[in-house]
């Protein structure tokens, strides 16, 4: 039957983790004491593990395993796995002192990750799983503990070019790995950068933007109306990897390099894509955007650049409005508040201080704008939080009386939080609110961007082709499968020019798009999801006859059957994964992306591909014998 699943392949990012020296400390400890130390440190790191989604795979005796990217993916499953791993040093820090007043052992742990495949099996017939590996990269996260000095980060070469561009990292010595003829490159994780890098991007190779005139012309003309005192709006929306935060990026350096008089304020928000349980997230960042201060800037740093705004705005800190500002403010910042800025917040409850919140939003941003003019960028509102959601839509009729521009950037996600501020924004701005959707690039633009980017205009034909049938008009798609070329050395640099190395017939998915077109596929339920892979193997088009009877061979098909395909059919082109291109002679419709169609079919293991295959020829030829 094509609904029995030997397994699924996965690309993760493996967390290990162990007690350093556990043999020698158990050896001091009678068992219960050694099991509340384990238990207290598991404990620990569990939160840190689930706050970035990860799943905790095998927790046994002194180890634990979990992966980033199974059962559900994400397109950043590698930094998240790094991040879980930082945010467990300093408790399990603090817990190991108190190990040590209390049992005078010196008790510590190694945090070793490693990014690749894994096959997910069923246990079975019921909805448990168990994780095993199927190329040893399990193995080889454990390996590292080898090169782990204790209480430190370690990830493999496999994991630093995930994550190079956020995090400081330090080279260590080469490991000897079991099995592996070659020793494995390592690096240890000290910290996140205090000016992250992007991971969008190839290092060294550049490309004017492309095929978006008009819609930065669109986003200059917005200036120009919020320069003459105008309020305005405007949503740039597309799926990911068109170029929105480029285009963005593209609008803030036409501003600066052009005389403006005034010249525009300008403050970003950026959403994390494990924010939305985490409550103002968004709107904390655009504080801190406004304030000048980074990310991980401290307490006292963050309560003086405040301080010092709120008394360049209303000239003190004294005054009802400027206290008004600050105390709310201030306690959303999570700074410690005393004497009548304390009073105002002691005593309200969590709705009221939404709206003191966003009251005092309103004053600094109204106070900012009368100044110069104001440009807010929110970008990524597909994971923003709620409750920032709800706290910026009642900032939204500020244009209607102040000079600023509100700019919301999103993907297309129509039931994610953060879309009810893009609906907020439809129904109260009216005329106000500009929209700019993005689009694929065209074939000439996309040739352009891969000649921009690797200046080879004799690229052979058939490599320039599988770029562009691979990419299909995205320009971050170009840029993936580009790299991907060069890391397998099928286009290498002589000099200041590239030349192709080697014929190629089929380009793989980058390892850097399989997550984010994962994470598409894993918001599917279990039933989409199961039609979206069976349509990958009957192909990039594929007629609904055939798949309905696939989905139902070796069984009864009443009519609810036929329904179910239905909706699973409805709720793929919904989340623009398909869309119909025919209905005579009969009903068909088309993956509306290549990598689409790859990652769905690529997640089949070997046997059920093989299977399937089976069932679908046998299919087309009892349906078409001709």
């Amino acid at each position: 039957r094509a609904a029995t699943l030997a397994g699924e392949r996965r690309i993760v990012t493996i967390l290990f983790v162990d007690v350093v020296g556990s043999t020698k400390l158990t050896d001091q400890l009678d068992i219960e004491t050694w099991t509340t130390i384990m238990n207290g440190a598991f404990d620990l790191v569990t939160p840190a593990i689930y706050q970035y989604e990860g799943t905790i795979a095998r927790l046994l005796g002194d180890s634990l395993v979990a992966f980033f990217g199974a059962p559900v993916a994400h397109e950043d499953d590698p930094v998240r796995a790094v991040s879980a791993a930082l945010d467990c040093l300093k408790p399990i820090d603090d817990f190991a002192r108190q190990v040590k007043e209390n049992y005078g052992i010196d008790f510590a742990m190694r945090f070793c990750l490693n990014t690749g495949p894994v096959i997910i099996g069923p246990v079975g017939d019921d909805l448990r799983y168990e994780y095993t590996s199927s190329s040893g990269e399990v193995n080889l996260a454990a390996r590292l503990k080898f090169a782990a000095p204790p209480m430190t980060v370690i990830i493999s070469e496999n994991t630093f070019r995930f994550v190079e561009p956020l995090f400081d990292l330090d080279p260590l010595d080469n490991v000897e790995v079991k099995g592996r003829l070659e020793p494995v490159r390592a690096f240890q994780v000290l910290s996140r950068k205090t000016t992250p890098g992007t991971l969008r991007g190839l290092v060294g190779l550049e490309s004017p933007m492309i095929g978006r005139d008009k819609e930065l012309k669109d986003l200059l003309e917005l200036c120009d109306y919020v320069q003459s005192g105008l309020g305005r709006a405007v949503l740039v929306t597309g799926e990911p990897g068109l170029g929105k935060s480029r285009l963005i990026t593209e609008w803030q350096n036409a501003i600066t390099i052009t005389p403006r008089t005034p010249s525009p304020q300008w403050a970003e928000g950026h959403c994390l894509s494990y924010g939305q349980n985490m409550a103002y997230h968004l709107v904390l960042d655009l504080l801190r955007s406004l304030l000048g201060v980074p990310e991980g800037a401290s307490e006292d740093e963050i309560n003086k650049s405040f301080q010092a705004l709120i008394i360049d705005l209303f000239g003190d800190l004294e005054s009802q409005s400027a206290l008004d500002v600050y105390a709310y403010l201030g306690h959303l910042l999570s700074i410690e508040l005393d004497g009548e800025a304390l009073e105002r917040v002691s005593l309200l409850d969590p709705q009221a201080m939404q709206t003191r919140y966003s009251t005092a939003m309103s004053v600094l941003l109204t106070s900012l704008a009368l100044n110069r003019p104001l440009i807010l960028v929110f970008e990524d509102l597909h994971w923003a939080d709620p409750s920032s959601a709800e706290l910026l839509s009642r900032l939204l009729p500020l244009v209607f009386n102040t000079p600023i521009l509100f700019c919301l950037v999103s993907r297309p996600d129509l039931d994610s939080p953060g879309w009810k501020l893009i609906t907020s924004a439809r129904e109260i701005l009216g005329g106000s609110l500009t929209e700019v959707s993005l689009n694929t690039l065209s074939d000439t633009d996309s040739r352009d961007l891969v000649a921009n980017l690797l200046e080879i205009e004799a690229l052979p034909g058939n490599i320039r082709e599988l770029i562009l049938q691979k990419s299909e008009g995205n320009p971050f798609f170009v840029e993936e499968v580009v790299r991907m070329l060069i890391d397998q050395r099928a286009i290498t640099r002589h000099g200041d020019k590239w030349l192709a190395e080697k014929d190629i017939e089929n380009i793989t998915i980058p390892d850097n798009l399989q997550g984010l077109l994962m994470a598409r596929i894993d918001r599917l339920s279990e039933e989409s999801k199961w039609t979206l892979r069976v349509a990958s193997v009957v192909g990039r088009q594929f007629p609904v006859k055939v798949l309905q009877q696939v989905l139902t061979k070796d069984q009864p098909v009443p009519a609810s059957t036929t329904d179910k395909t239905r909706r699973s059919l409805s709720n793929l082109e919904s989340a623009g994964l398909i869309r119909l291109v025919q209905t005579e002679p009969d009903i068909e419709y088309l993956f509306r992306h290549t990598l689409v169609q790859d990652a769905a079919y690529d997640s089949l293991l070997f046997a059920d591909r093989k299977k399937l295959h089976l069932m679908v020829g046998e299919t087309v030829e009892q349906i078409y014998p001709d």
